[in-house]
């Protein structure tokens, strides 16, 4: 079995989990070829090889040291092109997109009753993943349900962050779109974040206290989900000071995916050749971000959306009558 100086010398021992108590990290060993091919490494499907270590976070943080450099990190709202991103910055022999790992999952699951163990076990997961893996420099897209790690994300500047962010009327239109399951997702995430808000608690009470239509009240707590999403980019924003150049829109993406890639990349300083990036553009552009095997059709998402507009259009101008009222933000400076 491998020491702890052994795992933190070799990559290819990637976090892949935290214990309960967030004392100890376990690790397993992958390799790009496994990495790569998952669209998520949140645990819906398996990527590593052999048996699991578990390692002290006390035995880990000293051998790590201070000087490990920031992550290259995709921070995102739900539903904004994220993964589609990830996969154009991955690029064979140079970079490699770790998508939504599960371990920084577990760390924002676990903030609001053990915040400095969290604290520390969240520097640590960090740095280990940032590690460059067989010449390729990882860009690390967490899950947006650890969005509420940013503020210790940004303490001793743990990351190089983008900040990917949707219109809002668009982001209610994928919400619904997905049906119940984006629905409870969004619901479930409003109320994860609301402790990391000021005024969160109230704000998700409000939003369920009035309305009795059910898609009304999933409207409104969907909102929220975003705002409070928002609140958190913004004041990482205005404490680090990072420009506005940083903060990437759905609308950007999708009307230029090659470019706004390349300009990603030159923003964090990630150390890919632009042509690699057009020549890889067009598989991944063919393909449907989030199912592999499955080809994405411009045509099918427009009628999607245009379907769920037809129903919900008064759904959804009531949610943001509601929202304007509570000075909700919606917005990101670009």
């Amino acid at each position: 079995m491998p020491d702890f100086q052994d795992i933190v010398a070799d990559p290819h021992f990637m976090p892949v989990g935290v214990s309960a108590d967030m004392h100890t990290i376990r690790f397993a060993r992958v390799s790009v070829e496994s990495l790569r091919a998952q669209a998520f490494l949140d645990g819906r499907s398996p990527y590593t090889h052999g048996p699991e270590t578990a390692v002290a976070i006390d035995e880990l943080a000293p051998v790590l040291g201070g000087n490990t450099a920031p992550s290259r990190v995709l921070l995102h709202v739900s539903f904004c092109g994220s993964t589609l991103l990830s996969n154009l910055l991955d690029v064979e022999g140079q970079s490699l997109g770790l998508r939504e790992p599960a371990g920084q999952i577990e760390l924002a699951d676990a903030l609001r009753t053990a915040p400095e163990r969290v604290s520390r076990a969240t520097h640590v997961v960090e740095a280990l993943l940032s590690r460059t893996i067989e010449g390729h420099v990882p860009v690390i897209k967490p899950s947006n349900w650890a969005n509420n790690l940013l503020p210790i994300w940004i303490d001793e500047t743990a990351i190089d962050p983008i900040f990917m962010t949707i219109a809002p009327r668009l982001f209610l239109r994928a919400v619904f779109r997905g049906g119940r399951d984006r629905l409870a997702y969004a619901i479930r995430l409003a109320q994860h974040l609301a402790p990391s808000i000021e005024d969160g608690a109230g704000r998700l009470s409000r939003s369920i206290a009035a309305p009795p239509d059910p898609l009304q009240k999933a409207a409104r707590l969907s909102l929220l989900a975003l705002s409070f999403q928002l609140t958190l980019f913004q004041t990482a924003l205005k404490e680090r000071r990072w420009g506005k150049a940083r903060v990437i829109t759905f609308d950007q993406l999708e009307n230029d995916p090659v470019g706004t890639a390349i300009r990603v990349a030159d923003i964090l300083q990630l150390p890919v050749e632009v042509a690699a990036i057009r020549r890889g553009s067009k598989a991944v552009l063919e393909r449907h971000a989030k199912v592999p095997g499955r080809r994405f059709a411009a045509s099918e998402a427009a009628e999607a959306n245009r379907l769920v507009e037809q129903h919900h259009s008064a759904t959804f101008d009531s949610a943001f009558a509601w929202a304007s009222a509570e000075e909700l933000c919606l917005e990101m400076p670009v």
